[in-house]
């Protein structure tokens, strides 16, 4: 009996130990639930679509059946003489015409949907197997708070993606395909911020020494003293640009999609008018602590120093990019990681690129009265994003744009790093 019980104890914190891992587990297998369901559910659709079609030509069959035994009564009829024979023309109705607009319209929501359950799960793995790279098996525990985060996202995947893909199934109808992309990337989003939350309260309570080089998060407070590769940054020659703090936490529910831009249903505008102006002329700078249109404040840079210059409220964020490189002698440049590998003649190296997202950036975004709308988003997408909060909206930007996309706006500056990656 003491031993039975001795099992059962050492079982039980065997599960303890791995709490948050088991909870990340079910989460990846959800996503991979909500894809079976969904290509179930557009192979349903198919064969529907199948059988309208086998349909259609049985009718059209039907009527030519109809059409020559009338035709043939009809020469009876005459005895020899020659009559006219009325042949049918069968096409698809504008019923019919209607609905096939209406799935061609569904495809682009139906894409993203599919992209979205399918990458939520790797994308959410990844950031816990990083960061328990680092921390071990203190971090697969975890603590009560990111148990209950990502408990909460469970069970909102759970009974909004799965019943709503399960319902479909059986009823036929199609779904609410805005709804269901938005929970996945809300699901998503919430369990990623979890996850990072965790990571930066057990630094607070009990720093990890850095064992080498490894790849940085997407976001991370600043630790040197770079400088921005810009020509107002050159010029200005001050040593160090006042970057913000790394992003603090901001919750899914601060952030959702305004769905395709053709059919959306926002009231009002998208942007204020004044944060219009600066997406369209270079010239103005951030000189208001309120915005002259609609009143909402703004961030303005320090006194005596143009924007342009650097600012006091500027976000920096980092993105890993892969760059593979015939010369030897990268590593004396003091750029290589830990992670490379040859192919061929080439190195493939993972390199950090840091950007600031300056307050003009951010100035261009604001909404009238409050909120935020991704400029990315309307240059290089095809349905905009809204955010509640600056914090919002920094983190949507430096998860779902690439660097190719920053690189085109000219209010997002790339830094070079002064001193080696450490």
């Amino acid at each position: 009996m003491d031993a039975a019980n001795l099992a059962e104890k050492k079982e039980l914190k065997a599960k303890q130990a791995f709490v948050l891992a088991t909870l990340i587990s079910t989460i990846a297998g959800t996503f991979i639930t909500g894809i079976n369901l969904y290509d179930r559910l557009v192979e349903q659709r198919r064969q529907r679509k199948r059988d309208k079609g086998q349909n259609k030509r049985i009718k059209e069959l039907e009527a030519r059946l109809n059409t020559a035994e009338e035709e043939r009564t009809k020469l009876k009829e005459e005895q020899g003489k020659q009559g006219q024979r009325k042949r049918a023309k069968g096409g698809g109705s504008a019923s019919d015409s209607d609905a096939d607009d209406d799935h061609d319209r569904d495809d682009d929501g139906a894409r993203h949907l599919r992209r979205s359950l399918q990458h939520g799960g790797p994308s959410i793995q990844r950031e816990y197997d990083r960061f328990y790279n680092t921390m071990g098996q203190k971090f697969a525990r975890g603590d009560l708070v990111a148990q209950t985060q990502l408990q909460s996202q469970i069970i909102v995947l759970q009974s909004t993606v799965i019943k709503l893909l399960e319902e479909a199934l059986l009823t036929g109808q199609p779904p609410d395909l805005s709804r269901l992309y938005n929970t996945s990337e809300f699901a998503r989003e919430g369990s990623i911020r979890a996850l990072q939350d965790q990571y930066q309260r057990f630094l607070q309570s009990a720093p990890i020494p850095r064992r080498g080089p490894r790849p940085g998060a997407p976001i991370r407070r600043t630790s040197s003293t770079p400088s921005l590769r810009g020509d107002a940054a050159s010029e200005a020659g001050w040593d160090h640009p006042p970057v913000r703090k790394a992003l603090p936490p901001a919750a899914a529910a601060n952030l959702y999609h305004d769905g395709m831009r053709s059919g959306t249903n926002r009231k009002g505008p998208l942007f204020c008018p004044y944060a219009v102006d600066l997406q369209h002329s270079p010239s103005p700078t951030l000189v208001h602590v309120t915005c002259p249109a609609c009143g909402t404040l703004l961030e303005n840079p320090p006194a005596g120093r143009d924007e342009r210059e650097g600012c006091q409220s500027s976000w920096r964020i980092e993105k890993e990019v892969v760059i593979r490189d015939r010369d030897r002698d990268w590593e004396r440049r003091g750029r290589s990681s830990s992670r490379g590998s040859r192919y061929g003649d080439k190195d493939e190296k993972v390199d950090t690129k840091s950007f600031i997202l300056t307050p003009r950036f951010v100035a261009k975004c604001h909404r009238p009265d409050s909120g935020y709308a991704c400029y990315l988003c309307l240059c290089h997408r095809d349905r905009d994003t809204l955010c509640k909060t600056e914090e919002t909206l920094v983190s949507h930007v430096a998860g779902k744009h690439s660097i190719a996309e920053y690189k085109q706006d000219r209010d997002i500056k790339e830094m070079a790093r002064t001193l080696p990656y450490r």
